[in-house]
């Protein structure tokens, strides 16, 4: 039945569940290296209303129960979000090596893989992926404004880096080797109160691949960190940092294929469940696109890179003072992620320790709460933690985030 497809896509959304974040609390070093390699390991799951009850039945196996359906449906709402976010990149930095005499400027290369994906979706859309169409006889399911999202690409980059504050611009070339997008403008399904009768309004349109290749895509892009020291209350200072990630522009040289759909249909004399399932008469008798006015192309999509921007407070290593504040924005230009905003503190208790704590509203979620740890030695440093505490240890919790910082200096 239709709900087998629908829940087969939101496991699909969700499947990495466990994964690694980074929005934890940014620091400013002043210190000048010969060499600098920096390994980050960033990604975040999180969702609006469905509950790791449920993505880790998808991730580990098991059954969904009744309870755990009715828990995450009562937590959606009109609008609901679901996505994910992961990567992983290395960084090297060479600050020996000068690109202009007169600049201290040195060089950074880097590399990395990532996946960007989610989606937006109405209670009716969880519904129906869930319980099926029973819960909607003699009323309409309304789906409109749904929207799915999701590229996965790897990057190489080269350009400038600033020895002292580790300001850096670098231009990326980007290999593409996936990519998902739907926009569903209006989506209606109507049953009559005897369940034979089916009205479908729909108008949008889904993009997807064709193959399995591992190249699909090429882009162009670029990295921005902008540090900038300003004045703060009682004459201390402050480090704000401006930065840009992967904005950019793709193309697909492999053809993808579009749908296209703008139209009403109407089925009589048949349940829900005899139109579309695996025995469906429509996939029987006749040609399903055909019969629901769904037209395919095949077309070269641009499109833009899943960039964002940032703009946010800095930790300051070099401040001598224990407690310290911080707090910013993220922005992804896509209407499945509300713009993010985090805030925390950060303590110092030891030359080598720094432990903190924070909140953040926005993503793919609502309210959340991080902790994170961060060692300092003399040539390698290490940060650990995770921006929604309640979704490591609670399968009530809404997502799950981890992550990893390692950085190694000369």
């Amino acid at each position: 039945m239709i709900k087998v497809y629908l829940t087969t896509v939101f496991a699909t959304v969700m499947f990495a569940s466990s994964s690694w974040s980074q929005m934890q609390a940014n620091s400013y070093d002043s210190i000048e290296y010969n060499h600098q390699i920096i390994l980050n390991g960033t990604g975040d799951y999180s969702a609006s209303g469905i509950e790791n009850g449920i993505t880790s039945k998808f991730v580990r196996g098991g059954i969904i129960d009744d309870q755990m359906k009715d828990a995450s449906f009562d937590k959606h709402g009109a609008i609901n979000r679901v996505g994910v976010d992961l990567s992983g990149e290395l960084i090297y930095r060479n600050f020996r090596t000068k690109i202009f005499k007169n600049k201290n400027w040195g060089m950074q290369f880097q590399g990395g893989y990532y996946t960007f994906g989610g989606a937006l979706y109405s209670k009716d859309l969880y519904g129906l992926a869930f319980y099926g169409n029973e819960g909607y006889v003699d009323d309409t399911m309304n789906m409109s404004g749904s929207d799915l999202s999701l590229v996965s690409f790897q990057k190489i980059g080269f350009g400038l880096v600033d020895a002292k504050s580790k300001s850096s611009v670098i231009l990326n070339i980007y290999n593409i080797s996936n990519r998902v997008s739907a926009d569903f403008r209006d989506l209606e399904i109507a049953q009559s109160a005897d369940g034979m009768n089916v009205d479908l309004l729909m108008d949008g349109e889904v993009e997807m691949g064709q193959n399995n290749k591992f190249s699909q895509g090429i882009g162009f892009g670029f990295d921005v960190d902008f540090r900038l020291t300003v004045a703060w209350y009682k004459k201390r200072d402050a480090k704000i940092q401006f930065m840009a990630k992967n904005i950019g522009f793709g193309y697909m040289h492999e053809s993808q294929k579009r749908y296209s759909f703008d139209t009403t249909f109407n089925y009589s004399g048949f349940k829900f469940e005899q139109i579309i399932g695996d025995n469906a008469i429509l996939a029987d008798s006749i040609n399903l696109l055909d019969t629901l006015g769904i037209h395919s192309i095949d077309v070269n999509p641009v499109f833009m890179l899943p960039g964002y921007l940032q703009v946010g407070k800095m930790i300051d290593n070099n401040s001598e003072y224990k407690l310290q504040s911080f707090f910013g924005v993220r922005v992804y230009p896509s209407l499945i992620y509300s713009p993010y905003i985090f805030a925390g503190v950060n303590y110092k208790p030891l030359d080598w320790l720094n432990v903190g704590a924070s909140v953040s509203y926005g993503g793919f979620a609502g309210l959340r709460a991080g902790l994170y740890s961060n060692l300092s030695f003399d040539k390698f440093k290490m940060g650990i933690g995770t921006d929604n505490f309640i979704g490591i240890v609670s399968k009530k919790g809404n997502g799950q985030s981890l992550y990893l910082k390692l950085q190694c200096t000369i």
